[in-house]
């Protein structure tokens, strides 16, 4: 999915993420299914609560303003399927590299120069490899100190306005249910 800040997108309400290697964690390791797409064994990444858009990217910036280098993007794309849908509203926090760990969902600046979100999968010598959820192969860019932007902490996927969805991705157990009010924020 590519990522998008507010000032790359002038008078757009929205920055837009490349969810290619942000999005979609796991906590225990990333095990490859026969078709060697990434599966997730447990969630490292939050998951996302449902808000109307507009309402997500306000309550993703005033939460991003409270924590240590903070950010608010959003994805654009299907990579990180079951975990964060297209246009979700995502909060990074940007931590040491010795932090990072295999399932955590990550933005970094890909092959294409533009930032991506998806998982992290295994540590090596040269750097972190990546992958999409809903991919088959790795990223080609692994992530390193040099083209690392941050670690996903909150998400909010979209959801029309007055409807009550569920906070569950297939084969995450749900945490509970968003109720989706105009005008109503989340914590």
């Amino acid at each position: 999915m590519l990522l998008f800040r507010p000032h790359q997108l002038r008078g757009a309400l929205f920055r837009h993420v490349s969810w290619v290697l942000l999005l979609g964690a796991a906590a225990g390791a990333v095990q490859a299914e026969p078709a060697g797409r990434a599966r997730l064994a447990s969630v490292r990444s939050p998951l996302p609560e449902h808000l109307p858009l507009r309402v997500a990217w306000r309550v993703a910036e005033s939460y991003a303003a409270t924590i240590p280098d903070g950010d608010v993007m959003v994805g654009s794309g299907d990579s990180m399927l079951p975990l964060y849908p297209d246009h979700t509203v995502i909060v990074l926090q940007r931590m040491p590299m010795a932090a990072l760990r295999a399932g955590m969902t990550v933005v970094f600046i890909g092959d294409r120069g533009r930032p991506v979100a998806h998982q992290l999968v295994a540590k090596t010598p040269r750097g972190w490899t990546a992958q999409g959820l809903a991919n088959d192969d790795l990223d080609d860019t692994l992530v390193r100190a040099n083209n690392y932007l941050g670690t996903v902490v909150k998400a909010y996927a979209p959801a029309p306005e007055g409807e009550t969805r569920p906070v569950i991705a297939a084969g995450i157990p749900a945490t509970g249910t968003a109720k989706v009010t105009p005008g109503a924020s989340a914590g």
